[in-house]
């Protein structure tokens, strides 16, 4: 497997993570990412991004910190990792934080034409 990962698909995994991320916040709707997504895969996606704001936003409800801190720590990206396994798909593990809760995301993006899209994301 080829590490790293060319222009193109850093530029890709970053425009997706970001989406992710504004849907985690509550920023946008789940069913925004399926535009993002493969259309056999968009339901799954669609539902990973439903379940990951449903999980962030109960983990808030529950965090020790106090209310105020606890609204205005949104999730973000603390770093990834990408890899290029073949031209046109790549795969990125993504740590993410929000508040005291660390995240972890695992995706998958393939090239079709000039659109990248999902085809795996997990929110875990």
């Amino acid at each position: 497997m080829a590490s790293g990962a060319s222009p193109d698909a850093k530029l890709a995994v970053r425009r997706f993570v970001s989406s992710c991320v504004e849907v985690l916040n509550g920023y946008r709707p789940a069913a925004h990412l399926r535009r993002l997504a493969q259309p056999r895969e968009a339901g799954m996606v669609v539902a990973q991004g439903l379940v990951g704001a449903q999980r962030v936003a109960e983990a808030r409800r529950r965090s020790k910190l106090p209310v105020k801190a606890r609204r205005t720590s949104p999730v973000a990206v603390v770093r990834s990792s990408l890899c290029e396994p073949r031209p046109g798909a790549v795969e990125a593990a993504v740590v993410l934080m929000a508040g005291d809760r660390t995240w972890a995301m695992a995706l998958r993006l393939e090239q079709h034409g000039e659109a990248w899209l999902a085809t795996t994301m997990r929110l875990i």
